[in-house]
């Protein structure tokens, strides 16, 4: 049950773009329109390029430029795509890309704040304080169809955005300032008789240090950090809190420039360590006398304007109109360019000359869509194809083993014949050796359904139905049907035992039943083909490898899926609350580390060392127990390869935590993402070979539970809590602002940071500079994965006991009618006049067919596929996570119950297959046959004493 908890905290399917602050996604090209006479003709020029970042508030983008727009002007002339041109006539007839001219803020609202102070409403063009801006002729506010460029600063970015809305922009243009970073504390406290000479210290709102300056006194990105003095005298702070017109260009630039945060110390390292070449005063004294003030390095990075909430006027949030213009923010050096341009071309304005900027804003090229989506789906169905084919191993293992010590003499069948003591008629006599095995008190009846109840469940044999070809021991060979539905024994109504067998236990045994047991010949033996040895008490080992955990299954109730719900939601909202993503990576590291070791390191080093490239006196040794002769170790059993594969498993592990816990976002590491798959795909299987669901009403349970659980914490929770919980905890939601990190990556509140949860399988996007990522939940695969596991271990428990049956009816001789339509069947395809490519071509056909239409296995699989293949879909129509689970409980559980009301199986499978219960017998049977003694360096297998070779 713990183990299912953390993957219960990853049940979402995300395309989630990294959060990178200060990368631009949006290009502006910006053009001069020129005309000195009425008639001349008009003159565009293109000046330049600049950057900017979108805003999360407004629900236009700029439209998207094509690909070769991102190494050059997408209007900029002909640049070094052969189809430049081409592109931009096409775009001109579309209208794709449109211009716009670029126009300053009102002089009466430069901030565009005077709405969000209530001091105008721009929704009355004939207001009185709308009147200074709108025409009362017209009622236009001549800004329509154009963009606004106004400076940051006094309100929101939101509330910018609505007043320009208000005036009829097409799109905002918000550039950052320095002045901007000032502010008083009490607007009406402000101080009519400070000094003239210096700041309004008490009641102004300095700069914070680390978010908008860097004195260098912390670890900055790219050894960011520039301090100096500057006298108060040279600054105009009239009025409070700081002139921007002046002093933004005394603090801007080189000492060439008359910067004087340049001037000293260090002049030639100004550019090295202040790459904005702009400081904030940081409203500490440099001098005792308070003559002089400390100026730092200003940042100067991309900001995504986020939605304010309350913006200040008397309309409440919820009813404020949207934002339905491009709002677009510049930092300070391509702001001011772009100010300077506009102030320029408005200045030279007169007469006959007409001169003003246009601009093109276009978004920057991604893809619509990204590989790494199908590359996770196909992952997943990997994943649980193998782990749901494992966690039914030992049924087909056991049939190998039983069908093997058959053929052996070792176990043989014993028919009611033979036990009342008739002549064993033709079939292979007990091999009477040391090492035969006594299963006299293993008492396994199979009943065959009769005809009539075949027809009921429409089993028919095809012509070109693969057949499993089993050895007889008697040199000749029978025909054994693959079809899982031919036994009809199989929940057959007319069993009065759930157990199938113990109505026998205390009677004769019927013509039509058979079972295991030993069989006492006076004949001389045959020599088996291969010796075997008897059951030895092995060693306990330390710990549980790959493949010994069948005997340790944790079987879910209806109780489990309950508790499972609720401490599932538990967990969850721990994570919520409380910052424990590192905590969780490093306990997931060691659990990942467990897994790796048992379904790849151990088996991989195990084949290794028994390969034939290894001498043998090594593979024994390595075999050995490392620490048998240890001091307090001999209670203790691990081998080299225990060791081996241990160790590699936890250095993979322990790596993969220290890059998780020393970089701000992990899945920028190729290692670390694809060490994190790996890890989810050997998890999954290990949880699914360790927790079975053996009844329909348990999994049904469960996955109604888990339908609703999903649902909530994704699309249902926001409403409640602000955000949705589960896409918060899934993506590493730790409250850490992003740009922070970006500008100190080093500090311990980032290392790890902005990881996502690692109980998901994640890949970046390539190609794509947003360098987001796909990731989908283990507990996508692992919850509906129970389901379809046990869906596999019944199509191979129906395997295991109809091919037991069939062999124990062979060997005694007692066919009926099914058998001899078998029969008939694999002599017409001996016996076609077909070519032998004919013939492995329908037998392959065959094979695939049943694979995926017979049984549940297949059309489980197949119904897992397409489900998520539509929450795929919907996540990349929607642009949001979606809960996996919302689509895969319907496709999966509905898929199962349907073809089990199809077949007439669905009360059988509600309550719990009799065939498991069989099968599960066959498989305690097989445990106890010994395992075969190597043969010796002759070729000549090692017989007991009492056995002989004929």
């Amino acid at each position: 049950m713990r183990a299912l908890l953390p993957a219960a905290s990853a049940l979402l399917l995300v395309q989630q773009p990294l959060v990178h602050a200060s990368i631009p996604t949006s290009y502006i090209d910006i053009h001069q329109i020129t005309s000195f006479t009425k008639t001349s003709n008009i003159e565009r020029g293109f000046l330049f390029r600049i950057t900017a970042s979108e805003s999360s508030f407004s629900k236009v983008k700029p439209p998207k430029a094509p690909k070769w727009a991102t190494k050059s002007a997408l209007t900029g002339g002909a640049g070094k795509e052969p189809d430049h041109l081409k592109h931009m006539n096409q775009m001109n007839a579309k209208g794709s890309h449109p211009t716009h001219r670029l126009m300053l803020s009102p002089s009466v609202d430069e901030f565009l704040c005077n709405e969000a102070k209530g001091s105008a409403d721009y929704n009355n063009p004939a207001g009185n304080a709308a009147s200074r801006v709108f025409d009362q002729d017209t009622l236009l506010s001549g800004y329509e169809l154009n963009y606004i460029l106004v400076p940051r600063g006094h309100c929101t970015f939101e509330a910018k955005a609505r007043s320009a809305q208000r005036l009829g922009a097409a799109g905002v243009i918000v550039r950052n300032t320095l002045d901007s970073r000032y502010r008083l504390i009490d607007d009406d406290a402000a101080s009519s008789t400070y000094n003239v000479n210096g700041p309004d210290r008490n009641n102004t709102k300095w700069p914070v240090d680390q978010r908008d300056y860097e004195c260098g006194t912390h670890k900055a990105a790219n050894h960011v950090g520039w301090r100096a003095e500057i006298d108060t005298a040279s600054l105009d702070f009239s009025p409070a809190p700081y002139v921007g017109s002046t002093n933004n260009d005394l603090l801007t630039g080189p000492a060439v420039d008359g910067s004087l945060c340049a001037k000293e110390p260090n002049l030639e390292n100004f550019l090295t360590h202040c790459p904005s070449e702009r400081c904030l005063l940081t409203g500490r004294n440099a001098s005792d006398d308070g003559s002089k003030l400390e100026a730092c390095c200003a940042w100067d990075l991309y900001v995504r304007m986020n939605a304010d909430g309350y913006d200040g006027d008397a309309v409440p949030q919820e009813e404020e109109e949207g934002i339905v213009i491009p709002a677009l923010f510049v930092t300070m050096d391509s702001g001011d360019e772009l100010y300077d341009v506009v102030v320029d071309a408005e200045a030279q304005q007169g007469g006959d000359s007409i001169r003003f900027v246009t601009i093109v804003p276009y978004g920057r090229w991604y893809p619509s869509g990204h590989y790494t989506s199908i590359v996770i789906w196909a992952l997943a169905l990997f994943t649980l194809w193998i782990a749901a084919y494992e966690s039914a191993k030992e049924y087909r293992s056991s049939w190998k083993k039983i069908s093997k010590a058959v053929s052996d003499g070792v176990l043989v069948f014993q028919t009611s014949a033979a036990t009342n003591g008739s002549a064993t008629g033709g079939r292979r006599e007990r091999v009477q050796t040391e090492d035969t095995v006594d299963l006299a008190e293993e008492n396994v009846d199979f009943e065959l359904a009769n005809e009539v109840e075949m027809a009921n469940r429409n089993v028919s044999v095809s012509d070109n139905q693969p057949s499993d070809v089993i050895p007889s021991p008697d040199g000749d060979s029978f025909t054994i049907s693959d079809d899982a539905d031919v036994d009809d024994f199989v929940g057959n109504p007319s069993s009065s035992d759930n157990n199938g067998a113990s109505n026998h236990d205390n009677s004769p045994i019927s013509p039509g039943a058979s079972s295991f047991a030993p069989v006492q010949s006076e004949d001389e033996p045959q020599a088996p083909d291969a010796a075997y040895n008897p059951p030895q008490q092995q060693p306990q080992r330390g710990h549980v490898q790959s493949g010994s955990t069948a005997e340790q299954n944790l079987e879910l109730n209806a109780c489990h899926a309950v508790l499972f719900v609720a401490s599932a939601s538990f967990f969850l909202f721990i994570l919520f609350f409380f910052n424990l993503g590192k905590v969780i990576r490093v306990l997931y590291g060691l659990g990942g580390s467990v897994a790796m070791n048992q379904i790849i390191f151990h088996p991989l080093y195990d084949k290794i060392i028994s390969s034939k490239f290894v001498p043998e006196g090594v593979s024994a040794k390595l075999k050995t127990n490392a620490f048998g002769n240890l001091p307090g170790c001999r209670g203790e059993y691990y081998t080299w390869i225990d060791i081996a594969s241990a160790a590699s498993g936890y250095a993979m592990g322990i790596a993969w935590i220290v890059v998780g816990l020393t970089r701000v976002q992990p899945l920028t590491s190729v290692y670390y993402w694809l060490i994190q798959d790996v890890m989810g795909v050997c998890v999954c299987i290990l949880v699914l070979g360790l927790i079975h669901i053996n009844t329909i009403m348990v999994a049904s349970t469960l996955l109604f539970l888990v339908f609703f659980y999903d649902i909530f914490y994704v699309l249902i929770s926001p409403l409640i809590f602000g955000k949705s919980v589960m896409i918060d905890v899934a993506t590493g939601g730790n409250g850490i602002d992003p740009s922070f990190c970006e500008k100190y990556p080093s500090d311990k509140a980032c290392r790890g940071a902005l990881a996502p949860l690692p109980m998901l399988m994640a890949i970046p996007w390539f190609n794509d500079f947003r360098g987001g990522f796909s990731m989908l939940g283990l507990g996508d695969i692992i919850l509906p994965g129970l389901l379809i596991s046990f869906a596999a271990r019944y199509d191979s428990a129906i395997a295991l006991v109809r091919k037991c049956t069939q062999a124990s009816s062979t060997h005694s001789g007692e066919h009926n009618a099914a058998d001899a339509e078998i029969d008939s069947v694999g002599q017409v395809n001996d016996e076609s006049g077909d070519g032998s490519s004919s013939k492995q071509y329908h037998y392959h056909l065959g094979r695939v067919q049943k694979a995926l239409f017979r049984g549940y296995f297949g059309p489980l699989m197949i119904a897992y596929g397409v489900g998520l293949m539509i929450a795929y879909f919907v996540v990349w129509s929607t642009k949001s996570g979606q809960p996996a689970l919302l689509y895969l409980v319907p496709t999966c559980l509905g898929t199962m119950l349907f073809l089990g009301w199809r077949r007439r199986e669905l009360s059988d499978l509600w309550s719990g297959p009799k065939v498991m219960k069989k099968a599960n017998r066959m498989v305690a049977l097989a445990r106890r046959i010994p395992e075969p003694r190597a043969a010796t360096v002759t070729g000549t297998a090692s017989l007991p004493a009492n056995s002989a070779m004929v």
